[in-house]
């Protein structure tokens, strides 16, 4: 029967309403995982270390240029909350991934976008130079940032599928 046919019958056929719905599902969690370290990870550095003993702001221009390459410098003033929030965000996109190899993916996307918005952050400061590059690939103390910047992240990751396997031998009553 045609659409005609069955409305000569009285039976109604109603068309499917356009409903415009965007499941974010794994892409998602992961975007916000990213915008939560692009927003978080150097605002705090930023909120700490740009203030000094008297509690007032300190110029661009007077701030120490290598904190923006070499966030590990900051630690001891921001009481580590910068990398504790690479490691939660790297637990959390591996623990909610069903296969955790993808989670740890994500997470070690997460090294690049740190050191890249580094570098864009002290360009946006300071001007245009080729100082980051120095200081990040020429200094032990560049190696030294990216290593502990991959460390964080994959403990963060390998912490975040451990504990979803401990949960679900748990939940299975194995464990």
């Amino acid at each position: 029967m045609t659409e005609y046919e069955l409305k000569k019958e009285g039976v109604e056929v109603e068309k499917p309403k356009k409903r415009v719905s965007i499941d974010f599902g794994r892409q998602g969690g992961i975007f916000l995982g990213y915008i939560i370290i692009i927003l978080g990870f150097y605002g705090i550095i930023a909120n700490t270390v740009m203030m000094d003993q008297f509690d007032e702001w300190i110029p661009f221009l007077d701030m120490d240029r290598t904190l923006l390459i070499w966030p590990y410098l900051s630690l001891s003033k921001n009481f580590f909350l910068p990398f504790l929030l690479l490691f939660i965000v790297c637990f959390a996109l591996t623990y909610k991934e069903d296969i955790p190899a993808y989670g740890i993916k994500a997470s070690l996307w997460l090294v690049p976008i740190v050191i890249a918005e580094g570098f864009l952050f002290y360009w946006s400061m300071f001007g245009m130079s080729l100082e980051p590059f120095i200081l990040q690939f020429l200094y032990f103390e560049g190696y030294l940032n990216v290593m502990l910047l991959f460390l964080t992240v994959i403990i963060g990751s390998l912490s975040g599928m451990l504990v979803k396997k401990l949960l679900e031998k748990r939940k299975e009553g194995a464990y």
